[in-house]
């Protein structure tokens, strides 16, 4: 009997062993992502300034044109109908090779539209989470590198405010401006009580995938997500060009960056 006890005792070991040796050969791959953004089902186009071509409409039937357009991702995660997880590495520091995880999708810039994930556990994946901004934690690390670091182009506005994290400027007729002009800065990351003046603007968004994404050593998929503008301009809090066309702080972006919660989604699982 003692001796059944230890061979039980050694099967069991190596079983664990087996199983140990089972997640230390755990495989990976690699998923993408693509920002396409479109005013509705047309695609954005960027006017030069100045431009009196309109080629877009709000619901409010008001043309407008588009200059300049961009937002900041954060914390990308992955996640599957059999718990399978994966979180992109967010880190900051003072150089570009120490910020990862953040990326400034630009319409200027269609490389900066294109995000790949790299060590991508193999497995199926049917969600999205993202933060659209960057949240508190970085906010605090101070000074940082690459897309975040105000000289090298990122939007910074101050310490206080923290990061424009959505950018939509242009010009539309209806606009009573001078230079019938909108400018959208979209941002603030923190509330003080008392303060008015301040609050958290940042949105961590999760999307559904039309169709499982199954990941594997040798795959390249995409998820295509649309960003819609229209969604922006037309949705929970509609904007009227005529009353509502300088937003330049983060209280009076609030209406806005509530509708940029349903701006995004995922039109598809696509192999590159």
């Amino acid at each position: 009997m003692k001796n059944l006890s230890y061979v039980l005792l050694g099967l069991t070991i190596l079983l664990f062993s087996f199983t140990a040796c089972e997640k230390e050969t755990s495989k990976y791959g690699q998923f993408s992502l693509e920002f396409d953004n479109k005013v509705g089902s047309d695609a954005v186009t960027l006017s030069a300034e100045g431009s009196t071509d309109y080629p877009f409409s709000t619901q409010m039937s008001q043309k407008f044109n588009l200059q300049k357009l961009g937002y900041y991702v954060s914390r990308i995660e992955l996640t599957g109908p059999n718990g399978e997880t994966y979180s992109d590495e967010v880190t900051t520091g003072a150089t570009a090779a120490e910020v990862n995880g953040f990326y400034q999708v630009l319409e200027s810039d269609a490389n900066s539209q294109s995000i790949t994930l790299k060590n991508v556990p193999v497995g199926t994946y049917n969600k999205i989470t993202f933060t659209l901004g960057v949240e508190a934690d970085y906010v605090q690390d101070g000074a940082t590198g690459g897309v975040l670091d105000p000289a090298n182009g990122g939007w910074l506005w101050n310490w206080d405010s923290g990061y424009i994290f959505y950018k939509m400027e242009g010009t539309s007729p209806a606009s009573t401006r001078a230079d019938n002009t909108f400018r959208f800065h979209i941002g603030g990351w923190k509330e003080i009580a008392g303060n008015v003046s301040l609050t958290n603007n940042v949105k961590r968004i999760t999307l559904d995938f039309p169709t499982n994404a199954e990941v594997t050593e040798s795959s390249d998929l995409e998820a295509h997500i649309i960003m819609n503008l229209l969604a922006v301009l037309d949705g929970h809090h509609a904007v009227d060009f005529s009353t509502t066309n300088m937003v330049m702080s983060p209280a009076a972006g609030a209406d806005i960056a509530h509708s940029l919660e349903d701006a995004f989604m995922v039109h598809g699982i696509h192999g590159n």
